[in-house]
């Protein structure tokens, strides 16, 4: 099969999923309006967030179930299997009652299918990084996957723009009362797409190997875990090293950008979404470049370029009302992450045999991502609050999660780009 195709179709698949659960970021102000009390506007808030993060907690869930089906079934039948759970539940958000009408129902349901939400994209990220790096070939293989790497700023690109566009066509009062519901119905069309290309792939040769030879792991989880457990905790510690950087630039900066400077929603999500948008070059060329100076070195470069920036970035944001000038900003925000997520589900999928890897993989990732990531916005906002200050949480949060990782990454973290495949 051509890897054109596994690429695309994988890629798509991923585009879809990340485009499903960021339209909950980039919609995060009518989710406060329509689904909590409108009394206290900082509960509200904090909220909203925490069912966000809500999506992240239940992501290890996912890794070990759909991991379990992936090493035991196959590739192939478990990501469209996450592929459909994810469309379902993002679509069925967008008809979900409001608080006004039913009450506290409301969030429990949007809680509800945000779990289904991560419970999805818990197995989603590592079965396409694992399926794409099983039918390429040698040193390809970190390219190739960097085009799926690439899926979440265009994910989140894709959701705001929609947003934004939705909201351009419709008066302010009708965005407001059903104009926001838009961007998670119309995913349904993204998810039949994203169905009728993957159904065209076949299982990858590796995993046919092991199949072939009767070397399928028994219960992948417990072979990974007793095995591999040192790779597993520094997969979990380089994977919450991105996901702080990842969810401060594109959670956490959508309450700021809303209470700080004041943009209006339409505005911050247009202005996220350009800057995600226009990273994707940078996704594609380290890959590429991971080929040539190792995982490691580019994963790190990301973490460093957060360290030296984020604090003066987000303090020079707090006087900018310019849309243009707001968008830069943003864009060397997310920038860092070009470096760290392109090589990320590579250098961690690497790092296991075929027996175990889409399991393994899965689970320090989504560890890492779902402990760390997905409580950030939540986290860095309650400081903030707590101390009074836009931007503490970023220095007493991101940057101490993101200044161990990358102590870890130097001193404990594999190279990769030279390891066969097995």
């Amino acid at each position: 099969m051509s890897i054109r195709l596994v690429t695309s179709a994988s890629m798509a698949g991923t585009l879809i999923e990340w485009y499903e659960f960021f339209a909950y970021a980039s919609l995060s102000p009518y989710i406060m309006a329509n689904f909590f009390p409108k009394g206290d506007p900082i509960a509200a808030s904090l909220l909203t967030w925490l069912v966000f993060a809500t999506g992240f907690v239940v992501r290890p869930v996912g890794a070990v179930v759909f991991g379990h089906l992936g090493d035991k079934v196959g590739r192939k039948t478990t990501f469209i299997a996450t592929l459909l759970l994810m469309g379902m539940a993002t679509f069925f958000m967008g008809l979900l009652p409001t608080y006004s009408q039913v009450g506290i129902l409301a969030p429990i349901l949007l809680t509800l299918l945000r779990i289904l939400q991560g419970i999805s994209l818990g197995g989603e990220y590592g079965g396409a990084i694992t399926y794409v790096l099983e039918h390429a070939a040698g040193r390809n293989r970190a390219f190739y996957a960097g085009f799926v790497a690439a899926t979440p700023p265009l994910g989140l690109g894709l959701s705001s723009l929609t947003l934004v566009t939705v909201a351009k066509l419709l008066p302010p009062q009708d965005f407001q009362t059903y104009g926001w519901r838009m961007p998670f119905l119309v995913s349904i069309v993204l998810t039949i797409l994203g169905l009728v290309l993957r159904l065209k792939l076949t299982e990858t040769p590796l995993f046919e190997k092991i199949k072939s030879e009767k070397a399928v792991a028994k219960i992948p989880l417990i072979e990974a875990v007793v095995k591999y457990p040192r790779y597993i905790l520094v997969g979990i510690a380089v994977a919450a090293g991105h996901s702080v950087l990842a969810y401060t630039a594109t959670g956490y900066i959508f309450p700021f950008l809303t209470s700080v400077p004041k943009l209006s929603p339409v505005d911050a999500s247009f202005a996220v979404g350009i800057a995600g948008v226009l990273q994707l070059p940078f996704y594609i060329l380290n890959a590429w470049l991971s080929e040539k100076v190792g995982r490691r070195v580019i994963y790190s470069a990301g973490l460093a370029m957060a360290l030296a920036t984020y604090y003066s970035i987000f303090s020079w944001l707090t006087g900018v009302k310019d849309l243009a000038l707001v968008t830069l900003g943003v864009f060397v925000l997310i920038l860092a992450t070009a470096f760290t997520f392109s090589v990320l589900g590579t250098a961690l999928a690497e790092l296991f045999p075929t027996k175990v890897r889409y399991t393994a993989m899965s689970l320090s990732f989504n560890l890492g991502i779902g402990v760390f990531g997905g409580f950030t916005p939540s986290i860095v906002q309650a400081i903030s609050y707590w101390l009074n200050n836009p931007i503490a949480g970023v220095l007493f949060y991101t940057y101490i999660v993101a200044g161990f990782a990358l102590a870890v990454a130097l001193t404990l973290m594999p190279e990769t780009k030279d390891k066969p495949l097995d």
